[in-house]
């Protein structure tokens, strides 16, 4: 009798574990709900310019800053740049590619480039060497529905922009042409920007591949489409 009444007294038993995984859930999606809802208060205050821009900053609301004991002795990453440090007679940009190819990763949507472009890409040489690695057709396919960080890209490409790279600078640039909302992305210019996008084109015209009347007239047409007076 005693065993019956010991086995239904178990059978009563509440499963804690389980209504603490549930707890657990709940709580972590009340502070993802007010995380995200903090960060779109922010983004309206900060009078962003453009809706991409509003919604990477709520996609990057779940992150943290590093706070002052943080290191990063104990973290590897995927995406490898090469080091420069010595060899001090050639600029950032004039290095090996950043990115190391055995490890690089090509972004397969605009997502995942924004990501890794402000995870591991900090400086103007590293994100004209990421640039450089994807390539201008592979772009195209990453921004095909929408293009983030227009104007940060066309400040690398000018900061870092180099002679010999010419051909590649511009297969980016007509590539750009091609993704989805080009022509607003080019209206949202802030003021810095344009001014990026001004000198990076000065700098393909007095390239000496525009010695080539093909390709004069290819950047005298692409000057056009980027709204360059």
């Amino acid at each position: 009798m005693s065993k019956e009444k010991k086995k239904s007294h178990d059978d009563d038993c509440l499963d804690f574990k389980k209504l603490e995984r549930e707890l657990e859930s709940a709580v972590e999606a009340d502070k993802k709900y007010w995380r995200e809802n903090d960060a779109k208060f922010r983004a309206v205050h900060q009078k962003v310019e453009s809706y991409e821009e509003f919604r990477d900053i709520v996609m990057a609301s779940h992150i943290k800053p590093l706070d002052k004991g943080d290191n990063f002795q104990n973290i590897t990453f995927d995406v490898k740049w090469n080091s420069v440090a010595n060899d001090k007679g050639k600029s950032d940009s004039s290095a090996a590619d950043g990115v190391k190819k055995e490890s690089f990763k090509i972004p397969k949507d605009n997502q995942e480039f924004v990501r890794d472009w402000r995870r591991y890409y900090k400086t103007t040489a590293e994100q004209y060497n990421y640039l450089k690695s994807i390539g201008g057709t592979t772009l195209a396919k990453i921004f095909r529905t929408d293009i983030s960080l227009f104007g940060d890209i066309l400040k690398a490409l000018d900061s870092e922009f180099m002679d010999s790279d010419c051909d590649v600078v511009l297969d980016i640039v007509e590539n750009l042409t091609k993704t989805n909302r080009f022509t607003l992305s080019v209206q949202f210019l802030n003021s810095a920007e344009k001014e990026a996008r001004n000198s990076l084109f000065a700098k393909l015209k007095n390239s000496k591949g525009s010695e080539n009347s093909e390709v004069n007239d290819n950047i005298d047409r692409l000057v056009k489409i980027y709204e360059i007076k």
